[in-house]
């Protein structure tokens, strides 16, 4: 087997160099190395790996890009889903599909009119969820959901699914897991809450939440009502990853990453870069460090 090497964390620190779709990144570069283990009932690092590169891919509007970058990784079927700002994929093979949805652009009005429709709306008899993220859902779901009963019929029911997301990606692929009882499991980045406590008790599905340091979409919307789901998994400053974590290895950990953010970017500026993002709380929820971070943790389990 090839050296695995560490992957370098982004020197671009801007917005637009961390937050815009990236088509220089190579996506899935070790995928064949380094298999999804589609039929896992247990945490599997190389999952996350996959799964954050999918839900870093979805920001990315050529189809035609996605697609191949999605086959060269063995994934040969990929089918698009868009309606009125909500951005998903399908992508499988005879074994598992990856269902993965786009999280907030700044530019798309109805991602931002999304997030901000706070007030907790019923889930049927499964608690309360977000009003907008259950809204975003509702566009694509029935058209989503029609696609994995042919793709898995087809499959003569053998197809694990699973589902992902970054931001907003996340939080609709918690609430879209929750519809579909054969969910294999859900690994989501930088997620916001999602339901109340109801939704929390009554979910099914097997969820991994990476929560990346500072990132202040995980903390959000406030928790009055709102709760968290699902196991999380804590990539402190240095890039370790810790399961549910204690307070203070947190609270030292969000210090640290402050302090040191605050360096780089009175780094850049000497340098006469003002670009950079200067709280450090934005900058820890781009996708690009989830999918370094876990790559980098992964290969040192293995």
């Amino acid at each position: 087997m090839p050296e695995l090497k560490p992957k370098p964390l982004p020197t671009e620190l801007s917005f637009k160099g961390l937050f815009a779709a990236n088509t220089d990144y190579e996506y899935f570069l070790d995928a064949e190395g380094q298999p999804f283990r589609f039929d896992a009932v247990t945490f599997q690092s190389v999952n996350a790996w996959w799964l954050a590169e999918a839900s870093l891919l979805v920001y990315v509007r050529d189809q035609v890009f996605v697609s191949q970058k999605l086959k060269k990784a063995g994934l040969p079927n990929t089918r698009f889903f868009e309606k009125k700002g909500t951005q998903s994929f399908v992508s499988h093979n005879d074994n598992f599909a990856i269902v993965c949805f786009r999280g907030t652009e700044v530019d798309e009005v109805q991602d931002i009119l999304d997030d901000l429709d706070l007030p907790l709306a019923k889930n049927g008899d499964r608690g309360k969820v977000h009003k907008g993220f259950k809204k975003a859902l509702n566009r694509v779901w029935s058209e989503i959901e029609q696609y994995l009963q042919e793709i898995t019929a087809a499959s003569d029911g053998g197809m694990n699914v699973w589902f992902t997301g970054h931001s907003l990606g996340a939080a609709l692929a918690t609430l879209a897991a929750d519809r579909y009882p054969a969910a294999q499991g859900v690994y989501t980045f930088g997620s916001p809450r999602v339901g109340n406590r109801r939704f929390c008790q009554a979910y099914q599905p097997t969820v991994y939440r990476f929560v990346n340091n500072n990132d202040m979409v995980t903390m959000v919307p406030p928790a009055v009502g709102y709760r968290h789901i699902g196991l999380v998994k804590y990539i402190d400053d240095q890039g370790h990853i810790y399961d549910n974590p204690k307070c203070w290895v947190q609270l030292k950990s969000r210090i640290a990453g402050h302090l040191g953010h605050l360096e780089d970017v009175l780094h850049s500026w000497k340098n006469g870069d003002f670009t950079a993002i200067p709280a450090d709380n934005l900058n820890d929820h781009a996708p690009i460090y989830y999918v370094v971070k876990i790559w980098n943790s992964h290969i040192k389990d293995i």
